[in-house]
């Protein structure tokens, strides 16, 4: 290997170390010809019922207390081969890297196994779908626990993580959600190893433009706090409720506002799946998803899809699905497993991802302004260092005392300090100065609504325009994976159920269960790791 690789080897092997955490086992799910990672993945932990979902970074962790037990992970994802790690196999203060082997679908297997019938539609397998919801999905009491986040990312980077371990109860895919769904918090924190932005998490702010989303498209919340509005955004959970732009009702209007596209065919562990794709247009947006969809019973397995914006400029956005540059606007992914003992479907993870935008306040501000008197100057201290472009412009600067336009002679520049020399020479203007000076004072003019003050076509030395408010754009996601599903299970009758009307991290009630420690929060690594892909590192057998 070149001395180079061997050296990006061994600061990735460091890095992963360093955010490998304390009391669990860390890894990553690779693609074994790509090596690029794989999100929402299943992990389950054999003969427990329980396991976590890889985040979109391939990552995941479990806790260490089963390597000693010598359980086995069973790792399966739609498009690959099921794999089992022995967790003994994995090593402690690193990151394993476990590789995926995709699952081709062949052609041939369907036409020496499969039965002859008559071929459908791609819209007629999607009907067929969702009216065979009520037999494929659980219209009985249920309970899914599982590890609740929101936060956002920029440049890759989480911010403003916050986490819980959730119980909802559900009384069945007959029943609004809404309404008659109950949640137990077993635990929640503001994780606060990730940075925190106090723009960022704020409420959205149309009136000022501070953080906007674009509200062209929309999306039904019925109020309530975060999770309640995630749960709102899974369609195949809520097919009878409005739920996002343009899938609406998925029972009534899916078929009706979405052309459909039957491509390859897809594995999830040894089960078939149709791969429905849709899309529709609405200038100047593009909405386009995926539905997966069993060939044995017409369960649906997953349905993603995400709503772009047509753009003109192409700096800050990327490709979207039809390849013009797009902004996205909003992506959900819903994913559900079957049931061994009854056959039903029930919820794997539900994924809703929006972008948004903030408006910082500039870096480059004045900070304040002086009356000099014995040198009969304004000194204007500006945050940052001042560049010379545009500063001798006399143009620039309009003073106004009591509707009387105060007139400079002379700028001069000294680091971030301006000073404006006023032309006394005549009576008219040397009056004008002398008010001004009257009234000011070291805590500043006494009447400040007597000068107006503005400052045009000033730049710092970094080539920042004065107070121009910087645009920045973020991802929001909202995730719920579900670690235990507890068929036939109701909400206990009494019990400390969490407000859906108050944010979860804002004194809710907290029930922690006798065996809370089955379950465990799959925080991210503090780094998106981008470098996968292109690098080698000593692993565990479970990497081969």
């Amino acid at each position: 290997m070149p001395t180079r690789h061997i050296i990006n080897a061994l600061c990735l092997f460091c890095s992963l170390s360093l955010f490998a955490q304390e009391g669990f086992l860390n890894g990553v799910l690779l693609d074994v010809k790509t090596q690029e990672p794989i999100p929402f993945a299943t992990i389950r932990i054999q003969g427990y019922a329980l396991g976590v979902i890889s985040n979109m970074d391939g990552g995941f962790k479990i806790p260490e207390k089963f390597q000693s037990y010598g359980d086995t992970l069973e790792i399966s994802c739609m498009g690959y081969h099921k794999k089992e790690v022995l967790v003994s196999d994995l090593y402690k203060g690193m990151v394993n890297r476990i590789r995926l082997v995709p699952k081709v679908f062949e052609l041939q297997e369907t036409i020496v196994t499969a039965p002859k019938r008559k071929k459908l539609s791609p819209r007629a397998i999607v009907r067929k779908a969702i009216k065979a919801i009520p037999e494929n999905f659980s219209l009985t009491s249920f309970s899914t626990i599982g590890y609740y986040r929101d936060y956002q990312l920029k440049n890759q980077q989480y911010v403003n993580l916050n986490e819980a371990i959730l119980n909802v109860f559900d009384r069945g895919f007959d029943e609004f959600d809404q309404e008659t769904s109950k949640v137990k918090i077993y635990e929640y924190r503001q994780n606060m190893s990730f940075l925190r932005d106090t723009i960022a998490q704020q409420p959205y702010n149309y009136l000022s433009g501070q953080k906007i989303i674009d509200t062209n498209t929309f999306l039904y919340d019925y109020g309530g706090n975060e999770f309640t509005i995630l749960r709102i955004h899974d369609a195949i959970r809520n097919h009878n409720t409005n739920t996002f732009s343009y899938v609406n009702r998925l029972r009534y209007d899916l078929l009706g506002n979405h052309n459909f596209l039957r491509t390859n065919d897809v594995y999830l562990d040894d089960e078939v799946l149709y791969r429905i794709n849709f899309s529709k247009l609405s200038y100047p947006y593009i909405a386009s998803g995926s539905i997966f969809i069993s060939k044995r019973d017409f369960a649906i397995h997953k349905m993603e899809y995400a709503v772009h914006r047509r753009v003109a400029e192409s700096n800050s956005t990327a490709k979207g699905p039809s390849g013009q540059d797009q902004r996205l606007i909003f992506r959900v992914l819903s994913e559900y497993q079957r049931h061994n003992n009854n056959n039903k479907m029930y919820l794997n993870y539900v994924s809703f991802n929006n972008r948004f935008e903030v408006q910082r306040p500039s870096e480059f501000f004045v900070k304040e302004v002086e009356v000099n008197k014995n040198q009969k100057a304004f000194i204007i201290d500006f945050s940052k260092e001042v560049d010379e472009k545009g500063v001798y412009n006399e143009g620039n600067y309009k003073f106004v005392y009591k509707g009387k336009k105060v007139k400079f002679k002379k700028v001069v520049l000294t680091g971030n300090k301006l000073m404006l020399f006023p032309k006394v020479e005549s009576a008219k203007n040397a009056q004008i100065f002398r008010e001004i000076c009257a009234m000011s004072t070291k805590e500043g003019i006494a009447d400040p609504a007597s000068l107006m003050i503005k400052i045009d076509g000033i730049v710092d030395v970094d080539g920042h325009l004065l107070n121009q408010l910087k645009k920045e754009e973020y991802d929001q996601f909202r995730e719920f994976f579900v670690q235990q599903l507890r068929p036939n299970m109701d909400a206990p009758e009494t019990s400390l159920f969490m407000d859906k009307n108050k944010p979860i991290f804002t004194d809710q009630p907290i029930d922690k269960p006798a065996n809370f420690d089955d379950y465990w929060m799959n925080t991210p690594l503090k780094k998106v790791t981008a470098e996968l892909n292109n690098t080698t590192i000593m692993t565990s057998n479970a990497g081969n």
